[in-house]
């Protein structure tokens, strides 16, 4: 699987603010900065280079800038970047037009299309694109790709004064309807089906372009197959999710048969919080390597704890350390491939314990998913998954403000956050409570309704949208998650007894967060051939 520079993650923002800095520090003029550094061009007198399919794009109303791109890796691969003119606000056109960038890799007029709904900045570079994810692979398929509406070079307002006034989810939904319905009339009237598909935060796109398909009667994609989606609801008080850190504590590694090295990874990762706080040595040492790893949250602290409770809080932040890079372990990794890794949490707190049994507790809390992902693969001698880890993946990604700015503010208004469960600390030297309530400092609902009050919705979407996909939904979707990815924790109920009979739900055993389903080493057999089947019987009907 080739795992997007611009993911999510993805959707990790919530834990990324706290893996590179506080949201706050992600300034309007840092944003602008990074922008116009990213998209400086420089002038050229040489015509671009065209063939049938560029010229075919450049045809059709309210297209522009088509341009081939050629892969450096691949001499035979090529893709097409062009710009849609959109309308800023499609309940008022009157607003004016936006331009959205946009993919195309082209197979043929008559294959089907898979319309990939990116749900942050999109690549640069066509070796980026997924354009050879399993969908695209089963399917025979053209890819198109679409870049969500204020990220990257797609923005609805002068860059100078962005307000984020048309960041809304329904407004994204109908950017996508416009694409596919322009196409589909000016370029794919031949095409035999269309299917929309993302991953993480591009899966809940999906799903929300479905959900408001339903709702506004539009009838231009076929299937949906929404990847690793999570929806959380929060509350009405405030967006913060803590659905998600129960399942991460819960759920993820658990299952597996007593004595095997993942049931014995599993209870150590449980037990590795109250250790932590627990044990004043090992805790010391956890703090230490704290404050050298994460120099600005701990001068946060600083700011507003001193004493007793500033080393607290600074425990606190060591176990939502942990929390951040579990997730990416759990995450990218399969777990199976990391579990005999996991330390053993007693033996850095028995009496006698000293540096040498505290080491293999701190460098797993603070040592990130890249260095166990080449721990894994020094072990077994073999790369166990390309997942976020290489020189394209989510590191990256991690340092792109834009992207976080633009996720967050979403996340606070309709599209819920995540918050961690802390309820496995001591509660003698930390409570639970007191752990929250220091976390709470950095997350997205306490920046955001700050800088833009009374906007969450309380849920009311993304509740409705659970309620959608298990009663009234009439668009044929797939919903696929894995059971070790902590966002399967925001996963939408059963389907079974939808009355719509066009609707599952796949619970992926083997996987990570990805979009992977034909490999035997990525899916397993039964989910595999649950999305095949489901896919065919859609894509199939009526042949």
């Amino acid at each position: 699987m080739k795992i997007r520079q611009y993911i999510n993650y993805t959707m990790l923002l919530c834990l990324l603010a706290w893996s590179t800095q506080f949201m706050t520090g992600c300034s309007k003029s840092d944003y602008m900065d990074n922008y116009k550094a990213e998209n400086a061009t420089g002038t050229s007198s040489d015509e671009p280079p065209s063939d049938e399919v560029s010229k075919a794009l450049s045809a059709v109303p309210g297209i522009s800038d088509v341009s081939i791109q050629y892969s450096i890796a691949d001499s035979q691969k090529l893709g097409y970047f062009f710009f849609v003119e959109q309308p800023k606000d499609h309940k008022n056109l009157d607003k004016g037009t936006f331009r959205q960038r946009c993919f195309l890799s082209f197979k043929d007029y008559e294959s089907p299309v898979v319309l990939d709904t990116w749900g942050y900045q999109m690549p640069d570079s066509v070796d980026q694109m997924e354009d050879d994810q399993d969908l695209v692979t089963y399917l025979k398929a053209n890819y198109i790709c679409v870049e969500h509406r204020y990220f990257g070079k797609s923005l609805p307002e002068e860059f100078e004064n962005l307000d984020f006034t048309y960041l809304y989810t329904d407004q994204a939904a109908a950017d996508l309807h416009h694409v596919v319905t322009l196409l589909q009339k000016h370029l794919f009237p031949r095409a035999n089906k269309w299917v929309s598909t993302g991953l993480s935060k591009g899966g809940i796109t999906t799903a929300l372009y479905a959900y408001y398909s339903d709702k506004n009667g539009w009838d231009d994609i076929d299937l949906y197959v929404p990847f690793c989606a999570p929806f959380l609801t929060g509350t009405e008080e405030n967006c913060m999710d803590v659905l998600f850190g129960q399942y991460l504590i819960n759920t993820c590694g658990s299952g597996y048969p007593e004595g095997s090295s993942e049931a014995i990874a599993y209870q150590r990762l449980r037990d590795l919080p109250a250790a932590i706080t627990a044990n004043k040595p090992l805790r010391d040492a956890c703090l230490k390597k704290f404050h050298v790893s994460d120099p600005d949250v701990y001068k946060e602290f600083l700011d507003y704890y001193d004493g007793k409770k500033l080393e607290m809080a600074a425990t606190a932040g060591v176990i939502k350390a942990f929390y951040v890079n579990l997730v990416n372990y759990f995450s990218y990794i399969p777990f199976s491939s990391w579990a005999k890794l996991v330390p053993d949490p007693a033996k850095a707190i028995r009496p006698e314990a000293d540096i040498a049994d505290f080491f293999p507790v701190v460098n797993f809390v603070f040592m990130g998913d890249k260095k166990l992902n080449e721990q894994v693969m020094k072990d077994q001698q073999k790369v166990t998954t390309r997942s976020a880890l290489d020189d394209r993946g989510i590191l990256d990604y991690r340092k792109n403000d834009q992207d976080l700015m633009v996720y967050s503010l979403q996340a606070y208004r309709e599209l819920g956050a995540c918050s961690f469960d802390y309820s496995l600390v001591d509660g003698t030297y930390l409570t639970t409570d007191f752990a929250a309530e220091v976390n709470y400092l950095n997350c997205v609902d306490n920046q955001f309704s700050k800088r833009y009050p009374r906007q969450w919705d309380g849920g009311q979407l993304m509740n409705d949208v659970h309620k959608w996909a298990v009663t009234t939904i009439a668009k044929p979707v797939i919903f696929v998650y894995s059971r070790n990815d902590p966002w399967t924790g925001g996963a939408i109920a059963d389907t079974a007894n939808n009355p719509s009979r066009k609707v599952w739900k796949v619970m992926n055993l083997i996987g990570i967060h990805s979009n992977e389903f034909l490999k035997n080493d990525r899916c397993n057999a039964e989910a595999s051939q649950t999305i095949k089947s489901a896919i065919n019987s859609v894509l199939n009907a009526g042949k």
